[in-house]
């Protein structure tokens, strides 16, 4: 019998449930049968063979999800991810306990991390994946052991673990996690000598840069962070080279000049246009807003940055947000709107403790914060601050919409003195 007619009728004995709620119908077992099934396959021995075949089939879904990644199907597919974690969960933890599998293991965890799968449920979850993985692997077996059912692509041994080792090293630096990075960051460091790039290769050059900018506040992190993204370019890696479009335009916005920062968001912006990707647009209008903020004028940064993040809160991103509302309390902060600045600081600060986030580890965002809080405190005073801040952070909803000065009012104006042409932190 064809799979879909037996699969009807199996709904129609009651035997499978199906859940037509989203985009897609799902189906499952029930309970008992569940079990009923769990306990034949043992006795009949097809336990293993069926947990391979069912981590080979993930592992092929995480490989096409990241080759899709900064494209028009973006969404689509983190919410195919976010639907299927369970089930991706399983494949990983099956990998991770058998050290042939390891590698396929790995493809997993490094294709959820390239498609910002953990960033959009826990960051540390990724991470421990990526940790067990790489701990467990047998160092002399292919990335892919297991028997292929289609023509995917494998991964070379050492350039899979250099990009484990990468995606672990960006996951610990985004959560502020400054001296895993720094651990993780020389262990890769030492894989790529077996890379025919050896330590230039895309991969190390994009966390070299990260790993300059995010921790030691580093201008010259905008030149490394334009090799990677050079270097992803050329290896077809679309995705990736986003990503370092990314950081290399906000790290433009950090420590370049107007001119420069204006270049380099113009490109990225551009990008993410062709790209028809959703969640990269949220993140190019986010930097259209904190170059605005750093290098024009703080009232017009408010549009740009709130866009961002209502399409990222709709779209289900838990991490754009945290950055969101931080960076809008920055230019909500210089335009003089200090209590609802104090208000979106708390809720910025509660947004990275459920996010596994310490500001610190950041150094140029915590600079721009420290900016933005002595600005606020100094308007407030110490008590009315504390007393908005608090009541951001205990708030459960997202802010409402953060009201803009009008234009030609003495706020306004003394909003654009104070940020148009700056280089240092307007918060």
């Amino acid at each position: 019998m064809r799979p879909v007619p037996l699969l009807a009728g199996l709904v129609d004995k009651s035997i499978v449930a199906v859940n037509s709620s989203g985009d897609r119908a799902r189906y499952s077992l029930l309970e008992t049968i569940r079990r009923y099934g769990r306990q034949r396959l043992q006795e009949e021995g097809g336990t293993t063979r069926l947990r391979v075949r069912h981590s080979e089939f993930y592992r092929m879904t995480a490989v096409r999800a990241g080759q899709a990644w900064c494209g028009p199907r973006e969404v689509d597919w983190l919410v195919r991810l976010r639907t299927d974690l369970p089930n991706l969960r399983t494949a990983v933890d099956h990998c991770a306990s058998r050290p042939d599998l390891a590698g396929d293991g790995l493809e997993i965890a490094v294709n959820l991390a390239r498609t910002r799968c953990w960033f959009f449920s826990t960051l540390g979850e990724g991470r421990h994946w990526l940790e067990r993985l790489l701990a467990t692997r047998d160092p002399s077996a292919s990335a892919t052991t297991s028997t292929p059912t289609t023509s995917t692509p494998t991964t070379s041994t050492p350039t899979l673990t250099a990009g484990a080792l990468a995606m672990k090293a960006w996951i610990a630096l985004c959560q502020g996690d400054n001296s895993a990075a720094e651990t993780f960051l020389a262990e890769c460091r030492a894989v790529a000598r077996e890379l025919p790039d050896g330590p230039s290769a895309a991969p190390v050059t994009y966390i070299e840069g990260a790993h300059a900018m995010l921790v030691r506040g580093d201008p010259a992190s905008r030149a490394v962070l334009a090799e990677a993204r050079d270097r992803f370019r050329a290896s077809g890696q679309a995705g990736d080279a986003h990503m370092a479009t990314m950081l290399w335009a906000m790290a433009e916005a950090f420590f370049g000049t107007r001119a420069s920062a204006s270049s380099a968001r113009d490109v990225y912006v551009a990008e993410a246009e062709a790209s028809g990707a959703e969640w990269a647009r949220t993140w190019a209008q986010w930097c259209s807003g904190l170059v605005e903020l750093r290098h024009g004028e703080a009232q017009r940064a408010l549009a740009p940055l709130r866009q961002a993040l209502a399409r990222q809160q709709a779209i289900g991103d838990s991490w754009g947000p945290v950055w969101g509302l931080e960076t809008l309390a920055w230019a909500v902060a210089a335009t003089g709107d200090g209590t609802r600045a104090a208000w979106l600081l708390g809720a910025a600060h509660r947004m990275r403790r459920d996010t596994g986030v310490a500001l610190t580890g950041l150094r140029p965002f915590h600079e721009a914060h420290l900016a933005a809080e002595r600005r606020v405190r100094a308007s407030l005073g110490g008590e009315e601050y504390e007393a908005a801040r608090s009541r951001g952070a205990s708030a459960e909803d997202a802010p409402g919409p953060v009201p803009a000065p009008e234009e030609g009012t003495p706020r306004a104006r003394s909003a654009r003195t104070r940020t148009s042409g700056s280089h240092t932190p307007t918060a």
